[in-house]
């Protein structure tokens, strides 16, 4: 039995994660952002909206189901691709069910109409999931842990694909490291047993879970070297250390990412980590 099943009730259910993509593909959101509602029977909660579109917006709708309590829409990070949707979704719930439908970020600042992130999720049967603090994609990133193991990443780990640190919105390497060797230990003990990205696919299984958490840690810590061998060989400029470490076939619109990249792990290195 996890600490989860013994926070529920003992008739409570699994709680339903259903997944519903979001038609925004682009380089950095590769197949497009992955919005996700979590059910337990009539009670339901969103987490990452996606952006403003109003097909996505009713699909989500839809999977939400008629007749449904809402209990509140929560995003991972401040980014739009996962909260341009978020208000517009949680007022359009409250208006099909009559209930106050909050909004929950970790920075208020940045999510307009937010409140202040509940440690946990509770509905009638018990706990449905823990936020989990995740800061360094951006300083104010979160996951949740889903009853049964099931983390929502968010940005923190992609699927498929590296993050981004961002420095500009609060994204810190040193802090990254600590989030995912945290997931790491989590995947090791058995309190992660499937990872759910906000984008790209799913890791479905605690070992391809532990795998991606270890893979990420290793690409992290192998950038890391590679920007300090070219420190040391006089590459000192962002431009040049672009080339140096990511080619110079790097599409374009590929650049301001690697220069975030690489902005914060200048950062990680200064402060001789």
């Amino acid at each position: 039995m996890t600490e989860d099943d013994a926070l529920r009730g003992p008739e409570a259910g699994a709680v339903e994660l259903l997944t519903v993509p979001a038609n925004n593909p682009g380089p950095m959101t590769l197949t497009g952002t992955v919005s996700y509602v979590l059910r337990d029977e009539d009670q339901i909660w969103v987490i990452d909206p996606g952006p403003r579109d109003p097909e996505h917006l009713a699909e989500l709708l839809v999977t939400c189901g008629e007749g449904v309590r809402p209990m509140g829409v929560l995003v991972t990070h401040r980014h739009l691709d996962h909260t341009a949707g978020a208000a517009t979704l949680a007022r359009q719930l409250a208006a099909r069910s009559g209930l106050e439908v909050p909004l929950w970020a970790a920075d208020q600042a940045a999510v307009p109409g937010s409140r202040p992130l509940p440690s946990t999720l509770e509905g009638d049967h018990g706990v449905v999931g823990h936020v989990i603090h995740l800061p360094g994609h951006t300083s104010d990133s979160v996951g949740v842990l889903v009853d049964g193991g099931r983390l929502l990443s968010g940005d923190t780990l992609l699927g498929g694909s590296s993050t981004v640190i961002v420095p500009d919105d609060g994204g810190d390497l040193a802090e990254y490291l600590q989030s995912l060797a945290i997931l790491r230990a989590m995947a090791e003990d058995g309190r992660i047993g499937s990872i759910h990205p906000g984008h790209g696919p799913a890791y479905e299984d605690p070992l391809s879970a532990l795998e991606a958490l270890e893979g990420a840690l290793a690409h992290r810590h192998e950038r890391i070297e590679q920007v300090r061998r070219a420190r040391t060989a006089g590459v000192l400029t962002l431009e040049r250390l672009v080339r140096s470490v990511y080619g110079a076939d790097l599409p374009e619109e590929l650049e301001q990412a690697a220069r975030w990249n690489l902005r914060a792990t200048l950062d990680y290195l200064a402060q001789e980590h």
